[in-house]
């Protein structure tokens, strides 16, 4: 194994001696085993006074503190073994000397390794004892190999807490937490939020960690290798893959009463001329030849795993997968919703929005600010009342009773205390709710608001008709039950009203129709038709708005004093007075579909409403 020549003189004070090591497993000592080996002494002079062989195998942990005059060193002895081999009288006479040897090693000896300014090294010495001269001694650092172990790869993801940063928020992976000492480590990391934010990159390291309990007692990082990765690779959200390969310098993770190795990947965001913000994520590593078993999985991240949650939370909740950062939305009646990846102030949050037909009434709601503290909304529930202000005033003569009164509003506002903020208007509730996307957490809040929506949807339908419209609530709402629409009675309103088409290329149109009522300036009535799966073509605008003549349209120009195209999707017309009756709009509804097939070159094959 080694070799080590004794002190060399020219007289019997300075013995000639040569020491050679063999252990039986090879240049290694295993802990848990007993190792077993033989020491020869090659003597080239008769050595008459040497008396005993001495062997010991000595482990010690160090740690340094400070530096110059301040410079310590602690020092603390893990495991001492001492051999020793008594000589028969007359010496040890000139030739070639074998004495074999055994070490019972203990199971828990941490393996030898250099840390920051502290580290653990094991000494085997040969030591012949000759009286009345210089011993003979051979030092030699023996290589101490952890046995195998069995393990299970375990991935792991780790999002930066609450307050690391003012707007940033990451996410990392690693497709497994357990590796052995010759296995690469590989992950994912992607930005979720603070993308507009100042700064530069990510910086990954791979640090071994040393916890020192003896002397002052503190934990030193060793950083082993590095990687980079460009603000520009990360702005879309998605996640960027990196790998450590392994690293011979590397030692398992192990715990002493000295000292105690583990490992970490630190996650810096490289700020230019700030303090940069980090995170670790810890993983273990089990001695060479260790069996890892299982696969490794490749934990999502960033926009993937985005729509991954929201895949789940469709599935649970029946509602509509949306599209990035949207994660799921909805319909309950006259009521749409949807829930959007919202962090904030580097946490996780949801935006929760629904939205409505406009109930008539002037809301407004505001955060209560700190003069505020002596005024009160009593139409809020207890548990708003000291975030936000309300106020709500209905136009004067217009219904027989406020149309949202306190229980109106209790209704649609309760359980919105885990809200941070929330806000409500005549026609939308919008609230964020901080939490992770922990996948249960998510479906909870999903379900939460879609039962939301309908609550909603049922104070709307109970509203008040406006006085002035009264006698004609039952054509409202015959119409309604009819068109299978939602009737919001204080427009009055005809929202979600379907019209199926199929054309003669066989695709299937679902326009949805609104009819309504608005009481600016001089009351009027207004039609509203849309078709997301079918948009309209650049010159259908001009059109619309009488530019260009089209057949179509000439018979509703005199029911209807303005037309025009809002967006892609969006057809909307007012007419001249209120509508007593919705349904006398519906030749006006069908001109405007056989309009918007026309223009797209369709051609319809059903008979349309009469």
């Amino acid at each position: 194994m080694g070799e080590t020549r004794g002190i060399l003189g020219r007289m019997s004070f300075f013995p000639k001696c040569t020491f050679q090591y063999f252990l039986d497993g090879g240049p290694e000592l295993v802990p848990g085993e007993r190792n077993q080996g033989r020491l020869v002494l090659h003597v080239p002079e008769p050595i008459e006074r040497a008396e005993r062989l001495l062997m010991n195998l000595r482990t010690e942990a160090w740690a340094g503190y400070g530096s110059g005059k301040n410079r310590r060193v602690v020092r603390q002895q893990l495991l001492l073994i001492p051999l020793r081999v008594d000589l028969p009288p007359g010496g040890m006479p000139a030739g070639r000397h074998e004495y074999p040897f055994h070490f019972d090693v203990p199971a828990w000896m941490p393996p030898a390794f250099d840390g920051n300014d502290c580290g653990i090294y094991h000494e085997l010495t040969a030591e012949l004892d000759v009286d009345w001269a210089f011993d003979p001694v051979s030092k030699l650092r023996p290589v101490v190999r952890l046995r195998p172990a069995r393990g299970r790869r375990a991935p792991v993801i780790l999002r930066s807490p609450n307050g690391f940063h003012e707007s940033i928020v990451l996410e990392v992976s690693l497709d497994s937490a357990v590796v052995a000492e010759d296995e690469p480590l590989s992950g994912k990391i992607a930005v979720r939020a603070g993308h507009e934010a100042r700064w530069d990159g990510i910086v990954l390291v791979l640090s071994r960690m040393t916890t020192v309990a003896m002397g002052h007692g503190d934990r030193r990082a060793q950083d082993v290798s590095s990687v980079r990765i460009p603000k520009a690779s990360l702005l879309s959200g998605e996640a960027v893959p990196f790998l450590f390969p392994p690293d011979p310098t590397n030692v398992p993770t192990f715990g002493s009463p000295q000292l105690t190795v583990d490992y970490v990947v630190r996650v810096e965001v490289d700020i230019p001329w700030a303090i940069d913000p980090q995170i670790e994520v810890p993983f273990t590593v089990l001695p060479r030849g260790s069996e890892v078993s299982g696969e490794g999985s490749e934990l999502e991240v960033g926009g993937a795993r985005l729509r991954q949650m929201a895949h789940y939370v469709a599935q649970q909740t029946g509602l509509s997968e949306g599209k990035s950062p949207v994660i799921v939305r909805g319909r309950q009646g006259a009521v749409d919703f949807w829930l959007t990846d919202a962090p904030r102030e580097g946490g996780l949050g949801v935006d929760v929005s629904l939205v409505f037909p406009g109930v008539g009434v002037d809301v407004r709601m505001r955060p209560l600010g700190v003069l505020d503290g002596f005024r009160e909304s009593p139409l809020l529930p207890r548990e708003l009342r000291d975030k936000v202000l309300l106020r709500v005033d209905a136009p004067e003569g217009r219904y027989a009773r406020a149309p949202l009164g306190e229980a109106e509003l209790h209704a649609i506002l309760d359980g919105l205390g885990r809200a941070d903020a929330v806000r409500m208007t005549d026609h939308s509730l919008e609230f964020h709710v901080p939490t992770t996307d922990d996948a249960e957490r998510l479906v909870e809040l999903a379900r939460f608001v879609a039962h939301k929506a309908e609550i909603v949807g049922r104070v709307l339908a109970k509203l008040p008709f406006p006085t002035a419209l009264e006698a004609h609530r039952a054509a409202w709402e015959s119409a309604a039950a009819e068109r299978g629409a939602f009737l919001v009675p204080t427009g009055p309103h005809l929202v979600g009203m379907p019209i199926g088409v199929r054309t003669l290329g066989g695709e299937e149109r679902t326009f949805v129709v609104k009819i309504g009522t608005e009481w600016g300036g001089k009351p009027h009535g207004f039609i509203e038709i849309s078709c997301v799966a079918a948009p309209l073509p650049g010159p259908a605008a001009a059109m619309l708005e009488g530019q260009v003549p089209h057949a179509l349209l000439a018979p509703i120009r005199g029911r209807l004093t303005s037309l025009a195209q809002e967006g892609p999707h969006t057809v909307r017309g007012h007419a001249p007075e209120i509508f007593d009756d919705p349904r006398a709009a519906m030749p006006t509804v069908d001109a405007l579909v056989a309009f918007w097939l026309d223009v797209r070159g369709e051609r319809r094959v059903d008979a349309p409403y009469r």
